[in-house]
């Protein structure tokens, strides 16, 4: 890696800290504040967390053809500029409606310097050996997430949310946009030279023709079942604090549980990017899936240990891996040129199947008194990922 290369990744993993970090992992801590200062339900509040991700989801096939028009960095820099300015106007605004309205416009602001940007700019420096530095670059959003929760917690019980807010926006501001404005693409994922003795014309050198057409089977299977089935495999993830009280165990060992599975989450990605750079996302991902089914055997099986459910939740985040770094490798690897649209469409699927898969958990959940169902269906969504995954790579001819 040299010296561009290595400038490139970290302005990439502070726009990802940024957008999802500081924003998607940073959300939460709002929601009792707010629904206290504006005398409404943490519900109601819960709304503008599902309105930035469903907006997020919604623009990015847009933001995936404004790619090929405009410059990346450009895009990336009017995203954090949209973001930060919905954060200082949610200190400000007091009505639902309105903050809902603002929460659309973050939601814009974050898909145009998240992991769909973010992948393309690590794929044109690094190429098929993007894996590592796309894990690297997610791995962040967890540790920035584990820093700053504590310490905002801190200033909104000091001087109130707004002020939080404000911070926070000014933070995205000044990290976000030197860093996004000054990314460029690379070259190492163009079209190499053919040879004139391979292409029989003597004294020229042409690029390779692109590989533009993907098999409708193929393309159903990278942007509606693989995503779906991440998104059932992930969904229980918000759930696991709540697991913990059914078995019968304190708030203090369910808020424990949940600080595991943040430090593993980071870890785990970090591991599958070396990993899928060596042996292929592919196999990567399959290995990651089983393990995360014998997660769900273990706390299944194991409910009376509480050792065994830390075990188990600790291994759990590597479904999170396939969902943040694997999807996108493996349809980079699939797509070539057309990954920008094609990851921006499975994304949006992802994104409202998890938020589908959340609320189906919850409900599940209450109507049975148990979460042994759930994970169940985790184990069912895991399998048919795998089987998605294999078959790509069959279809897609890669590792």
């Amino acid at each position: 890696m040299n010296k561009k290369q290595l400038g490139i990744l970290i302005r990439c993993c502070i726009s990802v800290a940024c957008s999802i970090g500081l924003i998607s992992n940073c959300i939460g801590i709002f929601y009792t504040p707010m629904s206290e200062g504006l005398a409404t339900g943490r519900g109601q509040i819960a709304v503008i967390s599902t309105i930035i991700s469903v907006a997020s989801a919604l623009t990015g096939p847009i933001v995936a053809k404004m790619i090929k028009k405009y410059p990346i960095h450009i895009i990336m820099t009017l995203g954090v500029t949209l973001t930060a300015l919905g954060m200082v106007l949610l200190s400000f605004i007091r009505v639902l409606p309105v903050l809902y309205v603002i929460a659309a416009m973050i939601g814009i602001g974050t898909i145009c310097f998240k992991n769909l940007t973010v992948s393309i700019v690590l794929r044109s420096w690094f190429g098929n050996k993007s894996a590592s530095k796309l894990g690297i670059a997610m791995a962040m959003t967890g540790i920035v997430a584990a820093v700053m929760n504590p310490v905002l917690s801190s200033i909104i019980e000091a001087s109130g949310y707004e002020t939080a807010y404000r911070i926070l926006a000014l933070i995205i501001a000044l990290l976000g946009i030197p860093s996004v404005y000054t990314i460029r693409l690379g070259d190492a994922d163009a079209p190499k030279p053919v040879p004139a003795s391979q292409n029989g014309d003597e004294g020229k050198n042409t690029q390779a023709p692109a590989r533009t057409q993907i098999p409708v089977l193929l393309m159903v299977l990278m942007t509606v079942v693989l995503p779906i089935t991440i998104a059932g495999a992930t969904g229980m993830n918000t759930h696991f604090s709540s697991y913990a009280v059914t078995l019968g165990y304190t708030l203090g060992f369910g808020a424990t549980v949940v600080s595991f599975q943040s430090i593993f989450n980071s870890v785990w990605k970090l591991v599958y990017g070396v990993l899928a750079d060596r042996i292929g996302a592919v196999k990567s991902c399959v290995i990651y899936l089983i393990l995360t089914i014998v997660s769900c055997i273990l706390l299944i099986v194991l409910t009376k240990l509480p050792a065994g459910i830390i075990v188990g939740v600790s291994i759990f985040p590597m479904a999170f891996s396939v969902s943040t770094v694997g999807m996108p490798t493996i349809i980079q690897e699939v797509s070539k040129e057309r990954f920008a649209e094609v990851f921006a469409t499975a994304n949006m699927v992802q994104s409202i199947g998890y938020a589908l898969f959340t609320s189906i958990y919850g409900m599940i959940s209450d109507a049975a008194g148990v979460y042994l169902p759930c994970l169940i269906l985790v184990i069912v969504c895991a399998t048919i990922c795998g089987v998605t995954c294999i078959t790509i790579a069959k279809k897609g001819k890669i590792k």
